[in-house]
Parts: C-alpha cells; structure tokens; sequence
C-alpha cells in the first residue's frame, strides 16, 4: 500500500500540473492569435499555417477535462476511470505531437507567404490594403521592420521601409511568442508521459488487490 499511496498521490499531483498547464495552453494559444490578427492577414493564401496553433489550443483545452478526470481516477484508485484517462492523454500527446510537426514543416511556406505579401504593401486592390494594414499594425505593435530586417522593403518590395529602420525584424518578434508556447507545450508533454506512467502503474496495483 506504501508504493500505491506514493504513485496516487503522485499521479494527483501530475495531473493537477496537467490541468493548470492545459489552462496555460489555452490562454497563450488564444494570445498569441488574437495578438496576431494582423499578422494572419498577410498569410490569407494559406489559412492552414495557423493550425498547428489551434492544434495546441484544442489540446488544452482537453488536457483541462483530463487533469480533473485523471485527478479523480488517482484519488478513487479506480481502475476504469484509469484506463479512460490513459486513453485519452494519449490521444492527446498524439495531437500535441502533429500540432508541432505541423508548425515545423509549414515554417519555411510562411516565411515564403510573408516576404511576398511584402511586395503588395500599398496596392490598390482589397486584398493589397488589407495586408498594407496588417503590415502597418504589426509594426507599430510590435515595434519592428521588415520581416527579417528593414531593408526586406527595398531588396523584396523595392520599396522605402514603411517603419522605423533602427528596429528589429518581425520575425524575431514573433518568434519569441511561439518559443514561449512552443516551450509550454514541451513541460506538458513531458508531464503526461510520466501521468500515463504512474496510471499503468496504478492499474496494476489496483488489478492485483481486486479493484475495480
């Protein structure tokens, strides 16, 4: 009983880690969309490049029902409820595992998608203001120029930088954003293999006193 007291109220104690860090990735997913409206309207071409993000979002949002599941199988020692959320973190560890191959395989395309939306900065059409105006938001937001750096508007638009040359390019900016969700994601990966551990091993335990 010493061992299976250890692994339940270890296996609680994961599980109250994955439920705070599937709130984590919820709310950073959401931020890091909404703090990037504009940035989506320069890669309109390809709505698929922010699935990944809405892949990590789902995926908290699942961790959250599971954290308080799994809390509540570990407590009980109840072998069914167990075996459900064993299933069902793995199901989630799999989601969490495509959302960031994803991310990885679209990142060349997106980079391709926003250095040439750069050439339609002060078009005349629709599509051409919009993405002037994400450009423009994005920049002054979050303080940066060009994509890699300023001069990305004279040798990719062959036009005059529309921001302030002295600062950094876009896309170091936003890529602090998903280092930080991206290094999330990783500590909650991490957590519920070792969740799916101790629930093997507590199945186990309860197997072999009869539970159920």
């Amino acid at each position: 009983m010493g061992v299976n007291t250890c692994c339940k109220y270890l296996m609680f104690f994961f599980n109250l880690l994955i439920f705070i860090g599937g709130l984590a990735m919820v709310g950073i997913g959401i931020w890091a969309l909404k703090s990037t409206d504009s940035f989506q309207n320069m890669i309109t071409d390809d709505p698929g490049i922010m699935n990944a993000v809405y892949f990590i979002i789902a995926a908290g949002a699942f961790l959250v029902v599971i954290g308080f599941f799994g809390c509540c199988g570990a407590i009980k020692e109840n072998k069914c409820m167990l075996g459900i959320f064993f299933i069902m973190v793995f199901i989630v560890f799999v989601v969490e595992i495509v959302g960031g191959v994803l991310a990885f395989t679209k990142l060349p395309e997106t980079e391709k998608i926003i250095k040439e939306s750069m050439q339609q900065y002060g078009g005349d059409s629709a599509q051409d203001k919009i993405i002037t105006e994400a450009w423009d938001t994005v920049q002054k937001e979050f303080q940066c120029c060009g994509y890699e750096s300023s001069v990305d508007w004279i040798f990719l638009a062959g036009k005059a930088p529309s921001c302030n040359p002295l600062h950094q390019g876009c896309k170091y900016v936003f890529k602090k954003y998903f280092l930080v969700l991206g290094g999330i994601a990783l500590g909650v990966l991490f957590i519920e293999v070792l969740a799916m551990i101790f629930s093997c091993c507590i199945m186990r335990q309860v197997g072999k006193e009869g539970g159920y």
